[in-house]
């Protein structure tokens, strides 16, 4: 094989490789382990300084249940709770690239 055909290939190789990691998985699962029902859940770009709508709708997300999610921009997200009692917990800047739960925990939200 020709220097030409293997330097083409490397480039090849490393544009592919570049242009999968531009794209990420921006799925995430919503855990309620807080011992108390959610009453809305928020999320968006950090960008935005605006919660947009309560995701969750009509719907509460019980002790124990979880809901997924999968915003449609990569980077950095921010998370808001309100639960049945009015308490409210938010979680900002998470890498929504490398983070697939987050939780409701009695202490407040968790990103994993």
């Amino acid at each position: 094989m020709s220097v030409r055909r293997v330097l083409l290939a490397a480039i090849l190789a490393a544009g592919f490789s570049a242009s999968a990691h531009a794209q990420c998985d921006t799925r995430f699962t919503l855990l309620n382990h807080s011992g108390e029902t959610i009453r809305e859940f928020y999320f968006g770009s950090s960008a935005s300084s605006n919660w947009g709508p309560d995701r969750l709708g009509q719907n509460i997300l019980e002790h124990t249940r979880s809901m997924n999610f999968t915003p449609r921009l990569a980077g950095a997200h921010d998370f808001k709770v309100v639960w049945a009692s009015g308490r409210t917990a938010q979680l900002m800047g998470v890498n929504i690239c490398v983070t697939n739960q987050i939780v409701a925990a009695r202490s407040g939200l968790i990103a994993r």
